[in-house]
């Protein structure tokens, strides 16, 4: 299986922790921290490095800020794979604070703007790629300015009927591709996004019932497969086979070291059992075991495979019982 993902809007994502958040006030850290490669499609990537699958990324990257980006970027896929538009303005810097409870405060940049030149030469790049038979083609994150917010929905236009399109997207993107006649093969909101798209507010522990209803909902009006994600309490797909949830088991706060990227390590580790490119029997489980124990390690650092397995192993043990 060929696999491509696309990054709009990739970002240095700076990993701060701190005792206890004060606004208004001075902050110290209590530990180092950490610098790390960002951004939606990138992170899928890495993850999708880390299952021993290779994938080519496909985004945009410029100024200081991109070309360390790239660096970040350069021990977890190979330069073959590696195939960003450089632009003129700067790429992102993020900041994420993690306090000593596990509580996460994320300040992200907007991105761009990126020039039509720019855009063009990159939609020229995917489509070369389109016709030589990308078979999952991954595409999340925040659209730059530069821009449009059609963007996603005219690349799955660029695309056959060979090529599966999985969208990680929020707001006005994520409406546009799902009003389109050619609409993505899947989409994975998280509750902020689905809350977003459906116009409701739902409570993961008391609501699950109205979120399986309002997933089945959509699937029903689109035909688009649903993954939603809940953080700590879990996922949800609902799909042809029916609506399925996985609990995420239960982590100390101490053990919370990064946020970032939790959801992007869900995804291709949920595709790789799916599609059975790895050999795991329930795989929404083996995803929320992969993003639960990602969160365990900073920055947007993947978890070791063989930590992987363990938390799915465990998970299915409590299954069980």
């Amino acid at each position: 299986m060929k696999i491509a993902t696309l990054t709009l809007n990739p970002a240095v994502d700076r990993t701060m922790y701190v005792g206890e958040v004060k606004t208004g006030g001075l902050n110290r850290s209590i530990s180092p921290s950490v610098t790390t490669h960002g951004g939606k499609g990138t992170n899928v990537s890495c993850a999708f490095k880390a299952l021993g699958i290779e994938s080519a990324a496909y985004g945009f990257a410029g100024g200081d800020n991109g070309e360390l980006f790239l660096k970040l970027l350069e021990p977890f896929l190979s330069d073959k794979n590696i195939d960003f538009t450089k632009t003129k303005c700067d790429s992102r810097m993020n900041i994420k604070i993690i306090s000593q409870n596990g509580e996460a405060t994320e300040f992200n940049e907007i991105g761009g703007p990126v020039e039509e030149c720019e855009k063009q030469e990159l939609l020229g790049k995917i489509k070369n790629g389109l016709n030589n038979n990308i078979d999952l083609f991954i595409m999340g994150g925040s659209v730059p300015l530069g821009a449009e917010k059609s963007i996603y929905r005219d690349i799955i236009d660029l695309g056959g009927d060979k090529t599966k399109f999985i969208l990680d997207c929020d707001g006005e993107a994520l409406k546009l591709c799902m009003a389109n006649k050619k609409k993505p093969y899947m989409i994975k909101p998280n509750q902020f996004e689905l809350e977003q798209y459906s116009g409701k507010r739902f409570d993961p522990v008391n609501d699950l019932d109205k979120i399986k209803s309002e997933i089945k909902k959509i699937y029903d009006e689109t035909g688009v497969i649903i993954l939603c994600t809940l953080g700590e309490h879990g996922a949800l797909y609902c799909g042809a086979e029916g609506i399925y949830y996985a609990a995420a088991p239960k982590l100390e706060k101490s053990e919370v070291r990064g946020v970032a990227g939790a959801g992007d390590t869900f995804l291709p580790a949920f595709c790789a059992a799916y599609f059975g490119l790895v050999d795991f029997a329930d795989p929404l489980a083996f995803g929320v075991a992969a993003a639960t124990a990602k969160v365990t390690k900073p920055g947007t650092e993947c978890a070791p495979v063989g930590e992987i397995i363990e938390m799915y192993e465990r998970m299915m043990k409590n299954d069980h019982n």
